[in-house]
Formats: structure tokens, sequence, C-alpha cells
């Protein structure tokens, strides 16, 4: 079980690395679609704009690096609750406005593909606190480059992919069917 919760949790800390450096290059206009997809007040919304994409991103390397390995996957867990929320709100008011989840290079909506990946995302770091012990493993854990290492690395980034492209192409099916 630990490979397996080592394989999903490095996925799933590659992909916000992913999504929050492709907001850091946009920032403006990351923080400018908070406001657009919240239901918070303008301002806060364009501060937390400019914040989330830096705490995502220390999140996510956490999440890779499996420090303070408890807490930061409850926060991951709420984060990403907080995408479902967002996501199966905007599934139920049929607004499918563009979230910029992954900057200006990778066109997203809100809607049912976030939803998905917002739940596989879920899935993905709910066993590591299901299974939380001290005895976790980590991508460092391996000794030297081995083959082993090198599956991990492979697996997780596989893993990573298929999230996006999942989340990409369930976009493109409901505007397809829009």
């Amino acid at each position: 079980m630990a490979i397996i919760s080592l394989i999903f949790t490095t996925g799933a800390g590659f992909l916000l690395v992913i999504s929050s450096l492709f907001k850091i290059i946009s920032l403006r206009e990351s923080a400018k679609s908070v406001h657009k997809i919240t239901f918070i007040p303008e301002k806060t919304a364009i501060l937390l704009g400019y914040l989330f994409p830096f705490f995502e991103l220390v999140l996510a390397v956490l999440l890779v690096l499996r420090v303070n390995d408890f807490l930061v996957n409850i926060t991951a867990l709420i984060i990403i609750s907080i995408f479902i929320i967002i996501n199966s709100n905007a599934i139920l008011k049929h607004s499918y406005a563009e979230c910029f989840c992954f900057g200006k290079l990778l066109k997203s909506r809100m809607g049912m593909g976030g939803l998905i990946q917002s739940i596989l995302l879920f899935l993905s770091i709910l066993p590591n606190i299901i299974h939380n012990n001290s005895n976790v493993l980590t991508i460092f854990s391996f000794n030297e480059f081995n083959f082993e290492y090198l599956v991990l690395i492979v697996v997780s980034t596989l893993w990573t992919f298929t999230l996006i492209l999942i989340r990409l192409s369930v976009d493109k099916l409901s505007i397809l069917r829009a």
C-alpha cells in the first residue's frame, strides 16, 4: 500500500506543481479569475488569487516530499474539497466559465472536468490519512537511483498527465455537448 500511496501522492503533487507554476506565469489573470469563479468579494478574491498559486506550490512540494505528512494531507484534502464544491456549484448553476486552473497555457473550465479531476485528486491523497504512520515512503526513501525509483517517477508522472488529460477531455466534451 505504501508504494501505491507514494505514486498517487507524488502524481497529485506533480499536478499541483504544474497548476501553480502555470498560474504564477500569468499571476494577474489568475488573481482576477478567482473572483469570477467564487462568491468571495472582489478585493478579497483578487488577493487570494495572488496568494493561492504560491500556497499551492508550497503544498505541492510538501506533498511530493511528504513533509509533515498528516498536516499536509489534511490541508490538501481541504483545498481539494473546496475545488469539488466550486465545480459542483458550477454544474448546478450551469456556469462553465474558464477557471484558469492551469493558467493561460492550458484552457480549462469549471464543471464536470474539474469535478472529476478534483475527486480523483481527493482519492489520490485520502489513503495517506487512512493509513497514516511514521514509516512513510518518500521519493527519497530509495538509497540510489535504481529501476524501482525510475518506475516510481514514470508512473507518478503518467498519473499526473492522466489527470490533466481527463480534465481537458471532459472539458472539450462538455463544450461540444453545449
